[in-house]
């Protein structure tokens, strides 16, 4: 019976170090997710989108991929901030006489921002977000039939709203969706019309990812 108590208290004993040994869990969340939108010109690109229009082409839908972190410690109840990139990528919009032109582009924007859910716990149930970044835009016209690219990029800020939610799996994972909309406004020089000329859009996009 001694023997016995020995040994439970030595193993009382193992297990509380190790315990304290244990390194913390940082309160750091990350966030990666793929989704599906639409892009709106305005501007100088909304009047090339008005000629497509004309032409034959379509809408300017695509998929989005997007990873961010956030910094949430337990005393901010549901609040973090942190940083990120958000991407998205037209498929190819096919118009112009016997549709031997092809449209598409694709934009980033590297940013900071900030998350609250309204659980108070990070990374669970409803939540709303904002993020305002800095990226480029890349558009691209191809002449199928004489086999040449037109390129133009531009530069500029995004502001980024949105809201969803977070459905824990585990202790520290959860399934997230979200409804994002975001604003765009950079610039940029075009062939033939010049220098710093307006590329603006907004975009809406549903996105499904995971929280770690």
């Amino acid at each position: 019976m001694k023997n016995l108590i020995t040994g439970v208290v030595i193993l009382l004993t193992i297990g509380s170090i190790n315990a304290q040994n244990e390194p913390k869990k940082l309160p750091v969340f990350g966030n990666v997710s793929i989704g599906y939108g639409n892009t709106f010109f305005s501007g100088r690109l909304g009047d090339k989108e008005t000629v497509n229009d004309d032409r034959g082409f379509g809408r300017n839908q695509g998929f989005t991929l997007a990873t961010f972190f956030y910094y949430s410690p337990n005393s901010w109840k549901g609040f973090g901030v942190g940083s990120g990139v958000k991407g998205f990528f037209a498929t190819p919009n096919v118009g112009g006489p016997n549709e031997t032109e092809e449209y598409f582009f694709n934009y980033y924007h590297v940013g900071l921002g900030a998350k609250y859910h309204f659980s108070k716990a990070f990374n669970k149930g409803f939540f709303v977000k904002s993020n305002f970044g800095f990226g480029q835009m890349t558009e691209k016209t191809r002449f199928l039939d004489e086999n040449r690219f037109e390129h133009q990029f531009a530069l500029g800020t995004t502001f980024l709203g949105g809201v969803g939610y977070a459905l824990p799996l585990s202790e520290h994972l959860s399934f997230t969706i979200d409804l994002e909309y975001e604003i765009s406004r950079r610039r940029g020089d075009v062939t033939g019309e010049g220098q710093d000329i307006p590329f603006n859009n907004s975009h809406i996009s549903v996105n499904f990812g995971i929280g770690f």
